[in-house]
């Protein structure tokens, strides 16, 4: 039975280093694929955020001397509240006043467009859909929050966080019984888009065609079975080689 081929890894290299060509067309290819691919197949979203204050009840924004352990019930609150924003409650509240369409499963988020075939509906998605893009983040050290919202158009992610912040500071008032955030900042049209990324998609592209020239060149090498020198014939029959016939120019074969 044959041995399988050893890993010279000098040489490997040495061949890594003969097929640059290779290897840079394979990354050049992939990062630009995955940026195009990116550009024109992916469609962008965007984030526009409110700000919230979470405050005492009955008290005004100037009041002074918060400890740290009203920051770490505050911080608390903020949990809470972060659950009661994703409770189909608020959803449904939010939904009616902004014309989203909120369903169980996406079997309605698609509709068929003549020339173009299915297409997402941007103003119906699922509560889970509805949850995952509800952001909402603290603001370090202080009483401060924010609710923002994911959508891809920007417009509406500004109505929706707006409407989601008011909806939130409502059924506070209802569920837990006290009135301690309030809205300072509403939300804006965002300009630019949180994601895609498109630099960090071409990367990994790149980084995926760098890959895939690796793969075929150490493929090539090991399934490369030429003999081209003494260690070769050493490695494939087991004996020493004692000597060669050298070739001179003008020898008749």
């Amino acid at each position: 039975m044959e041995s399988a081929k050893e890993i010279d890894l000098k040489e490997l290299l040495k061949i890594f280093a003969r097929k640059w060509w290779l290897i840079l067309i394979l990354t050049g290819s992939g990062l630009v694929s995955a940026y195009l691919l990116t550009t024109f197949l992916v469609t962008p979203t965007y984030e526009a955020k409110t700000v919230l204050y979470i405050g005492q009840e009955d008290t005004g924004l100037g009041t002074i001397g918060i400890s740290l352990g009203q920051l770490q019930a505050d911080s608390q609150l903020i949990i809470d509240y972060k659950q009661l924003a994703l409770t189909r409650l608020v959803i449904n509240e939010v939904a009616k006043n902004t014309g989203l369409k909120i369903t169980e499963d996406d079997s309605g988020s698609r509709s068929w467009v003549i020339g173009k075939g299915f297409q997402e509906d941007p103003m119906t998605m699922t509560y889970k859909d509805f949850q995952k893009n509800t952001v909402i983040q603290t603001v370090e050290n202080s009483r401060l929050f924010t609710v923002g919202f994911i959508h891809s158009d920007p417009q509406m992610a500004q109505i929706v966080a707006d409407e989601l912040a008011k909806q939130l500071t409502l059924a506070v008032l209802e569920v837990v019984g006290v009135q301690n955030i309030r809205i300072l900042d509403q939300a804006v049209v965002p300009q630019k888009p949180v994601a895609p990324n498109k630099l960090q998609n071409g990367l990994v592209g790149g980084i995926l065609g760098f890959m895939l020239a690796m793969i075929i060149i150490t493929m090539r090498f090991l399934l490369n079975d030429t003999i081209n020198d003494e260690a070769d014939i050493e490695s494939l029959i087991g004996v020493s080689v004692l000597g060669d016939i050298p070739e001179f120019k003008g020898e008749a074969r």
